[in-house]
């Protein structure tokens, strides 16, 4: 119970997502993107996820490094394209990490707060419906890939990179053919799921667990806002560096 009472509401999740989504738009300058990030860890360590900082933070420095490794292949025309497109994913990829960290916490609040959250919104059933079963239907599905995998790991299959590339038609194989099955598979049971919980039925959506914003709701959102705001003002005064 204590632990449910540590859940932020998700309606935070959904306006630090959107918010994020304006920001990377907005921003241009990479040092005002750096300082956007930073909060971004902040918000994360906020909200109990502190032990996804390190990934978070290796991610970016990657894409960094990778931006980096593109444009020095650009000065040559025969590299110029291989260049220019490891460039834009590094790019695209630093931007995409912010808003995508806050879309993982909107997938792991519960279904129930999740739906009724929608219903505050006046939202749609039908479109809160849809983002339930695809926030929970690719987590489910990368859990199925791990399993598959580890059960060829198990048997020698796709052992180590050589014998991954050496073998890598019966591979694929062996990986597509049980995921595109147990694909059929998580959306009866996530349709079964929807069903039982009586998502389908007419009437007032109702959570749980309470929905209402507590002081800390309030200070991150604030907290977010005012960090946006200030790194945008900054990036159109031409002090966000280069």
């Amino acid at each position: 119970m204590n632990n449910e009472k540590k859940l932020l509401d998700p309606r935070t999740y959904l306006f630090l997502c959107i918010a994020s989504i304006i920001a990377v738009i907005v921003i241009r300058t990479e040092t005002s993107l750096a300082f956007l990030f930073a909060a971004c860890m902040v918000i994360q360590a906020m909200c109990g996820k502190a032990v996804r900082i390190p990934v978070y933070l290796g991610g970016y420095l990657f894409l960094l490094w990778l931006s980096w490794a593109g444009v020095q292949l650009l000065g040559d025309l025969s590299t110029f394209f291989i260049g220019s497109a490891l460039s834009n994913i590094g790019i695209l990829g630093r931007r995409a990490m912010i808003p995508l960290s806050f879309a993982f916490l909107i997938g792991e609040a519960p279904t129930g707060s999740l739906l009724a959250a929608f219903h505050v919104l006046h939202i749609p059933k039908s479109g809160g419906i849809a983002v339930a079963v695809i926030l929970r239907f690719f987590p489910t599905l990368g859990e199925e890939y791990r399993c598959i995998r580890n059960a060829q790991k198990f048997r020698g299959i796709g052992v180590g990179l050589w014998n991954t590339l050496a073998h890598l038609p019966s591979t694929l194989e062996y990986i597509l053919v049980p995921l595109i099955m147990r694909t059929t598979k998580i959306s009866d049971e996530l349709s079964a799921s929807i069903t039982v919980r009586g998502v389908r039925f007419g009437g007032q959506v109702v959570s749980y667990r309470p929905l209402c914003f507590s002081r800390k709701d309030i200070a991150l959102c604030a907290g977010y806002t005012a960090a946006v705001f200030l790194f945008a003002f900054l990036d159109k005064a031409g002090l966000g560096g280069i």
